[in-house]
């Protein structure tokens, strides 16, 4: 396996392990049944596409990178921040639509760095990258 795809895994990893931490942050603060259920099936997709990052790293004998614990204690805060005074549904989905947007934005970077990244490292970094955009999407019915 190429450096390129193995940054581009790291990548993903990384980028899922935010997602599934931000919904769990966020998902004691959603009472709409509709967006709750959305997001339960988000998680389950982002740690689905988790998972295969990491097997693939696993598979070609690398070392996935240990969850950056600072990061999570940002997000956390900046979730805990952002809904102190509006946890309203719509400020909620512009919160997750931001939190996709960044996640896209990283994705993008760590596939033009990583050029030469190919095959199932690529396809799953695209599958992610679908999966943000349609996540966008269904948000904005909650705007």
């Amino acid at each position: 396996m190429k450096k390129d795809d193995v940054e581009l895994l790291r990548e993903i990893q990384k980028n899922t392990e935010m997602g599934m931490h931000a919904l769990d942050v966020m998902s004691n603060k959603v009472y709409d049944d509709n967006m709750a259920l959305m997001l339960a099936r988000e998680s389950f997709k982002y740690g689905e596409l988790h998972d295969r990052a990491k097997a693939q790293l696993l598979a070609a004998k690398q070392r996935p990178d240990p969850e950056n614990k600072v990061n999570r204690m940002m997000i956390t805060a900046a979730i805990q921040g952002n809904t102190l005074l509006n946890a309203s549904t719509s400020h909620l989905a512009e919160l997750m639509i931001r939190g996709s947007n960044m996640g896209l934005s990283n994705l993008w970077k760590a596939m033009n760095h990583n050029a030469q990244a190919q095959g199932q490292s690529v396809e799953l970094a695209k599958e992610l990258m679908d999966f943000e955009e349609n996540n966008i999407k269904e948000l904005k019915k909650y705007l």
